[in-house]
């Protein structure tokens, strides 16, 4: 009994032992599971450029519009023309990406005319399940429908977002307006960029703010 008894405890043991790895083990597993769907998990960088207007087409086409269909600028509508670059976990789903006027408080956002990443045009959007943001970040208060701007056939014109994919490693150039109304921008350092990592149901899971340089 005595032989066995050692035995048994033994064989305790080394099970209490092999659980408690495991335990460990999943636990660091989904510590890196919630640090890869955080913002922290992805670094970011941008560059936005304040063109003339007949500066817009070719450094469009610098930046890597392709096809010939790089936008081209408007002489009542101030241009910003931003690249963004980003590396991090690949995840399903879209990042968002607003550019803000961090002169106001809150922030408005300056309405996009599209994007251009590595599958091609992208378009831009706005989808009322990304209104609950400016509740959630302060730098993002001012991304809310205004009643005039309610038609869900249409992006309101005072918002909008540029959708790319939410790939490890990322490169995307997007045209915005500052808007008829704007005060003219003369440092991109006044700008300010949001983004949003939206899952694949359309539900904004988080926003990171990116700071532009001058």
């Amino acid at each position: 009994m005595g032989r066995h008894g050692a035995r048994l405890r033994w064989v305790v043991a080394l099970v209490s032992v092999t659980v408690a790895v495991l335990a460990t083990i999943d636990h660091a597993r989904q510590r890196q599971r919630e640090h890869n769907a955080s913002p922290e998990a992805v670094t970011v960088t941008v560059e936005a450029m304040l063109p003339q207007p007949d500066q817009v087409a070719d450094l469009a086409a610098a930046y890597g519009w392709r096809d010939g269909s790089a936008p081209v600028g408007d002489p009542e509508n101030q241009s910003v023309l931003l690249r963004l670059r980003w590396s991090g976990p690949g995840q399903p789903g879209t990042y968002q990406v607003i550019l803000l006027d961090n002169r106001l408080d809150p922030p408005r956002v300056v309405p996009p005319t599209g994007g251009w990443d590595a599958t091609g045009s992208t378009g831009f959007n706005w989808a009322g399940s990304y209104e609950p943001l400016a509740g959630r970040y302060d730098f993002l208060a001012g991304a809310v429908s205004r009643p005039e701007s309610s038609d869900s056939l249409r992006t309101p014109d005072n918002l909008g977002a540029v959708s790319t994919r939410a790939v490890a490693e990322g490169d995307l150039v997007a045209l915005f307006r500052m808007g008829a109304g704007a005060a003219p921008l003369t440092d991109p350092a006044d700008l300010l960029v949001a983004l949003c990592y939206v899952d694949p149901t359309g539900t904004p899971r988080w926003a990171k703010p990116v700071p532009v340089p001058s």
